[in-house]
């Protein structure tokens, strides 16, 4: 009876052993495969993410023009013109015309206008009674109005008594831009300018500027979109060559590359950031910020600023924050995994509570394309910032058992769901 109950006790054993090696063989992924990385105390400071606590916003007054010290007439504008006897005309012993008065249309800020409606044509030319054709670019209504009576008295055409000439602007000419958004897409709402449908916007003059452009089409880039504004300048005719425009994030902002056959590979005529590290000088002149007929304002998104989890973190795909920094354990609670919490078991088995796992890897991009691990010890990060490392765009986490935790879950596991047993039964 003796010899029957040790070969039960036998059975027993190696019953209980082959199941154990089937529950650690099944989750016990650190004896499986080995992974070489480094240790993040021994990382070097070059492979560390740039973090953006230094990173402030830029003053947005730069992205818009200067103001003027007035109007200046140019191509485009609709000017009201009141001259005695010749705008309106009235014949000599008859009662004075009434001039025309214009009130403004939506989407214009301008004072009612005075006068017969004149279009100021290429170069500033307005053709006018009796003088023909008058250069008045980059004149001032007032000094204007004094080149018109200069003109007049020339030709003999003002009498002694004449009342000075009026100029008023009736229309302001218009720049056609169009804005690109990845983030908001086309906006549904729009202020204070004259609008087409497409993402094609008529900025009225001295508003046409990169800062006016965001306001009319839905305000600064969204959290979805980069923290940057690229502007294509649409080439003119004789300046267009086949493959002329082409974009690439390889090169920096405003590079020039000569290629063979006389062929230019260019980046936007300009890329403006909007956040800078702190102390950085920001060299943006009007020039960069005003914009000419046809140019493109571009906002691109920033699908690809994400990272990666995997193992025992819940697996998936997880934008990155555009303006403030992440670290490992942050980046973890983005993938909705609670570090700490032992309830999840883990590869123990189910219902079964253990060790957590600690050790993490991040599998990270250098510049030259290869990849590099590094291995985080969580419970070494908790008490050293130094472990503690940023999440960048790109990085791949995951984290598992170490062979110690693997061991000891295997001997919990084994323990609640046989030794247990057995004891109750003796």
């Amino acid at each position: 009876m003796a010899s029957f109950n040790d070969n039960d006790r036998l059975v027993r054993m190696y019953g209980l052993l082959l199941l154990g090696c089937v529950a650690f063989c099944g989750g016990c992924s650190a004896f499986t495969f080995s992974i070489d990385a480094t240790p993040s105390d021994e990382l070097s400071s070059a492979y560390f993410a740039k973090s953006k606590r230094n990173m402030v916003p830029i003053d947005v007054s730069l992205l818009s023009q200067p103001r003027p010290d007035a109007y200046r007439i140019d191509e485009g504008d609709i000017l009201g013109l009141v001259i005695d006897g010749v705008l309106p005309f009235y014949a000599k012993g008859e009662p004075p015309e009434i001039p025309p008065v214009h009130f403004r249309e939506g989407g214009q800020d301008l004072a009612p206008a005075l006068g017969v409606p004149v279009m100021v044509q290429e170069g500033g030319i307005v053709t006018l009674p009796v003088i023909g054709r008058v250069n008045l670019a980059g004149l001032s209504m007032l000094e204007a109005a004094d080149l018109l009576k200069q003109r007049y008295e020339e030709e003999e055409v003002l009498s002694d008594n004449a009342t000075q000439p009026i100029v008023t602007l009736i229309h302001a000419r218009q720049t056609s831009v169009m804005v690109i958004r990845e983030d908001t897409g086309e906006s549904s709402e729009r202020v204070n300018f004259e609008d087409s449908h497409g993402g094609i916007y008529q900025l009225p003059a001295y508003k046409n500027d990169v800062l006016n452009a965001l306001l009319v089409s839905g305000g600064l880039p969204g959290l979805q979109a980069k923290n940057e504004v690229r502007i294509y300048r649409r080439p003119s005719v004789d300046q267009y060559r086949p493959g002329y425009m082409i974009d690439s994030d390889m090169f920096p902002p405003n590079a020039q590359l000569e290629l063979s056959y006389d062929e230019k590979l260019t980046r936007p005529a300009r890329t403006i950031p909007l956040r800078v590290e702190r102390g950085t000088e920001v060299m943006i002149s009007p020039q960069d910020v005003i914009l000419d007929d046809g140019d493109i304002v571009y906002i691109a998104n920033r699908d690809t600023e994400v990272f990666y989890t995997a193992g025992m973190l819940p697996g998936g795909e997880h934008l990155l924050p555009r303006d403030y920094d992440v670290d490992i354990f942050e980046a973890m609670a983005i993938a909705g995994y609670s570090y700490g919490n032992s309830s999840g078991g883990g590869g123990i088995g189910p219902g079964a509570t253990g060790v957590i796992p600690t050790e993490l890897f991040i599998f990270r991009e250098c510049e030259d394309g290869r990849e590099y691990s590094i291995r985080i010890d969580l419970e070494q990060a908790i008490k050293c910032d130094r472990d503690r490392l940023l999440v960048q765009s790109g990085d791949k986490l995951l984290l598992r058992y170490s062979c110690c935790e693997e061991a000891l879950n295997f001997g919990i596991f084994s323990f609640f769901t046989y030794g247990i047993q057995q004891l109750m039964r003796q």
